[in-house]
């Protein structure tokens, strides 16, 4: 008996096909913009905290990973344990980048935290896009890859955008700016230390790029929480001894920055890198809205008050250092 040709059916069936691919583009918008929010919340942990006293901010840098650290090992064998992965991932191919992402990262991370002591995150989130500089000049004069024109004027645009956001008093001081650039040459390298190992974990293992993607996050902060752990207990030989706020600070900066970095994991998984990371760029406008919010409500210890023209300079600036972003990662996708 031949089979039955529903044109009904067909057109459910389309509908329902279209419907899911929209829900997944919208929960992969939100996910992206979630991300970018928590990434501009847990700047404002690290400088709420970080300014209490000299101390607080190398303890919240610590006990945050320390907590990351056990999180995200909890999180590999819960999901990787049954498969059997858990016991193939001791290969040096894999780990080998994995260093050196992590101590890049670490490097990267102490010096904004050190900026974050003197300078709000409003001024300090947009210019964190100088890194798509730093990303260009490494894979072009060490990597040897070939960047076209749009992609060196999108990394022009970024440069103009922290050439206006210096302007006018919406700065930073000449040595924050200076430590920030080494912070972004850091997260740079990061960056290219976590795609080398994405690439050794599918190499090695039998995980599509995604689930590559997402192990590589976990064993990152992993081995981040081994190296954090024996500074723990050197804490606590220190005077004055860590208190239960400084445990606080860290629960509250680990839940802000994993909220932000999940967020943007899931939001690759349904929309894409491409899009993830232009989402993921609008965090220096959202922490500049945060920043001016929070200034209207009387946090001034966290974000000092500024007038409308620094304001209007800012979120130019954070809105030039996005477009940058963009386009740099949409020429990098057509090549």
């Amino acid at each position: 008996m031949g089979k039955l040709w529903c044109p009904g059916a067909c057109r459910v069936s389309q509908n329902q096909s279209d419907s899911i691919v929209v829900n997944t583009l919208f929960f992969g918008i939100i996910a992206g913009l979630t991300a970018a929010f928590f990434s501009s919340v847990s700047y404002l942990v690290a400088r709420h905290h970080g300014t209490r006293d000299k101390h607080t901010s190398r303890r919240l840098l610590i006990f945050a990973h320390a907590i990351m650290g056990v999180i995200c090992a909890v999180t590999v064998v819960s999901i990787f344990f049954k498969d059997g992965i858990v016991f193939d991932i001791g290969r040096w191919s894999i780990w080998y980048p994995c260093l050196k992402s992590t101590a890049a990262y670490f490097v990267g991370t102490s010096v904004v935290f050190r900026v974050l002591k003197t300078s709000d995150a409003s001024r300090i989130s947009p210019l964190l896009g100088l890194k798509i500089i730093a990303l260009a000049f490494i894979v072009s004069f060490i990597y040897g890859e070939t960047l076209g024109f749009v992609q060196w004027f999108a990394v022009s645009l970024c440069a103009a955008a922290a050439i206006l956001l210096q302007r006018g008093g919406s700065g930073l001081p000449a040595r924050s700016l200076v430590l920030l650039s080494c912070g972004c040459i850091c997260f740079a390298t990061a960056d290219l230390g976590i795609v080398e190992m994405i690439d050794a974990i599918q190499q090695s293992l039998p995980l599509e790029r995604f689930s590559a993607g997402c192990l590589a996050l976990l064993l990152t902060y992993i081995l981040g929480g081994m190296v954090v752990l024996p500074f723990v207990f050197f804490e606590y030989a220190r005077q004055p001894a860590p208190t239960r706020q400084d445990w606080i600070a860290a629960v509250q900066y680990s839940v802000a920055w994993l909220s932000a970095m999940f967020g943007l994991y899931a939001c690759i998984g349904c929309v894409g890198v491409m899009l993830s990371t232009i989402l993921q760029s609008t965090r220096g406008i959202m922490s500049v809205i945060l920043g001016t919010v929070l200034a209207r409500h009387g946090w001034n210890k966290l974000e000092g008050p500024v007038d409308h023209s620094i304001l209007f300079k800012r979120l130019l600036a954070a809105a030039f250092m996005t477009i940058a972003i963009s386009i740099y990662v949409l020429a990098n996708s057509s090549r």
